[in-house]
C-alpha cells in the first residue's frame, strides 16, 4: 500500500471521527449556551433582589422618620392648645407647618419607592417564569447531551482506535502535515484531481477548484511515496479511481 493510499485511509477515518465529534461537539455548545443564559437571568434577578431589598430598607426609614415627625406634630398640637401667648403660637404654628412640609415630601418619596417596589416585584415574577422555563430547556440539553455521548461515544473509541492504527505507519513529518491540514480545514485534508478536459490535459483540485498545470498531476501520478500538495489550497492531493486510467496513459 502506497502512502498515499495509507493516508487516504486514515483521511476516511478522521473524517468519520470528525463528524461524530461534531454532534457530540454541537450537544456540548448547546448545553453551554443554555447553562449561559440561565446565568444571565439568574444573576439579573439576584440584582433585583438586592435592589429590591435595598428599597424595602429606605421604605422601612422612611417610614421610621414619618412615625417620628407624626410624633413631633402631636406634641406640638399640644403646645400650641397650651399656647399662652400669641407670638407662642405662632411660633408653634410655623413649625407644625414645617415638620407637615417635610413629613409630605418624605411621603411622596415613599410613595415612589413603594411604586419602585412593586415594579420590581413584577420584574422578579416574570424573570422567575423565564428562569423556569430556561431550566427545562436546560435539563432537555443535558439529556440530549447523555443522549448523544450514549449514542456515538462507544463508536467514537471505536474510530479513534482505527485512526491511532492508521496514523502508526505514517512518517512523522508527513502526520505532522496531516494534523496540521486537518485543524486548518476541520478535517478536510485531502483533495482529489478532478479532471477538466481530458483532452487538453486539464485538471483541478476538487476542494479549491483551482486549475493546475498537467506537470503536478503527472508529479502525482509518479511521487510512489512523496506527497504532492495543491499549490493553491496546499491540502494533500491524491487521484480518484475514475481518473487514474486515463492518468496512466499520458
Amino acid at each position: 500500500m502506497t502512502l498515499i493510499d495509507r493516508l487516504l485511509n486514515l483521511y476516511r477515518v478522521e473524517s468519520q471521527l470528525r463528524a461524530l465529534q461534531a454532534r457530540l461537539d454541537g450537544a456540548e455548545r448547546y448545553l453551554g449556551a443554555q447553562n449561559r443564559l440561565l446565568e444571565g437571568l439568574q444573576s439579573e434577578r439576584a440584582e433585583l433582589t438586592t435592589r429590591k431589598k435595598q428599597l424595602q430598607a429606605t421604605i422601612g426609614n422612611q417610614e421610621s422618620e414619618i412615625a417620628g415627625i407624626d410624633e413631633r406634630l402631636a406634641k406640638l398640637r399640644d403646645e400650641l392648645n397650651s399656647a399662652a401667648t400669641n407670638k407662642q403660637y405662632n411660633a408653634l404654628l410655623s413649625e407644625v407647618n414645617v415638620a407637615k412640609e417635610e413629613r409630605g415630601k418624605i411621603e411622596d418619596q415613599m410613595l415612589q419607592h413603594m411604586e419602585q417596589s412593586e415594579e420590581l416585584d413584577q420584574k422578579l415574577s416574570d424573570l422567575s417564569a423565564q428562569i423556569e422555563e430556561r431550566e427545562k430547556v436546560r435539563a432537555l440539553a443535558e439529556q440530549q447531551l447523555e443522549e448523544r455521548k450514549a449514542d456515538v461515544g462507544e463508536r467514537l473509541a471505536e474510530l479513534q482506535t482505527q485512526r491511532d492504527a492508521a496514523s502508526s505507519d505514517i512518517p512523522d513529518d508527513v502526520m505532522y502535515t496531516f494534523n496540521e491540514l486537518s485543524n486548518n480545514y476541520d478535517g478536510e485534508v485531502m483533495a482529489s484531481v478532478e479532471e477538466i478536459s481530458k483532452r487538453h490535459r486539464e485538471y483541478a483540485c476538487g476542494e479549491c477548484n483551482m486549475q493546475m498545470p498537467f506537470e503536478a498531476v503527472s508529479q502525482l501520478r509518479n511521487a510512489g511515496d512523496a506527497v504532492v500538495r495543491c499549490p493553491a489550497c496546499t491540502r494533500i492531493l491524491y487521484i480518484a479511481e475514475q481518473h487514474s486510467e486515463t492518468l496512466a496513459k499520458h
